[in-house]
């Protein structure tokens, strides 16, 4: 004769043991999911900024530029125009050919493919599809000009 009380037990025992296994199961694999999709798609680190001492401002006349190299060795410009001082880069966006300051016309030229770029580094006529590169300018307490470059 079977005891009903106690196959009832088994049953329900045997059915709560199930339950928490695949719950188990199932949090093991979401967890192993997780890891897996942040492997395979890493979150994407913030820029990081580096300020470069160019010059002291009493060496940039109005209407001059100074040209120095960043971090990677690109050449920019920085120029004091009556809106203030632009750090702009040389490389144009067409080709990669060099842009050129032109301080009589107040404008970059490219010659490779005759491209001409404002005081601000936007395209006035020519192939370049964007406008030069720009970085942002700081100068300190000490009139020391320093440009802002993204760390490599």
């Amino acid at each position: 004769m079977v005891d009903k009380n106690n196959s009832e037990d088994v049953n329900r025992r045997g059915f709560f043991k199930r339950i928490l296994m695949g719950v188990g199961v199932t949090l093991s694999y979401g967890t192993g999911a997780v890891y897996g999709l942040q492997f395979l798609l890493p979150a994407k680190k913030k820029d990081r900024f580096r300020k470069i001492l160019v010059t002291s401002l009493k060496d940039i006349p109005k209407d001059k530029g100074k040209t120095f190299k960043d971090l990677q060795g690109r050449e920019m410009l920085l120029v004091n125009t009556n809106e203030g001082l632009k750090a702009i880069s040389t490389t144009c966006t067409h080709l990669g050919c060099k842009s050129y300051w032109e301080p009589e016309n107040t404008r970059f030229f490219c010659p490779c493919h005759d491209g001409v770029f404002d005081v601000n580094g936007n395209v006035v006529s020519g192939p370049p599809p964007r406008p030069l590169d720009k970085y942002e300018v700081e100068v300190d307490e000490n009139d020391n000009v320093f440009v802002l470059v993204k760390d490599s």
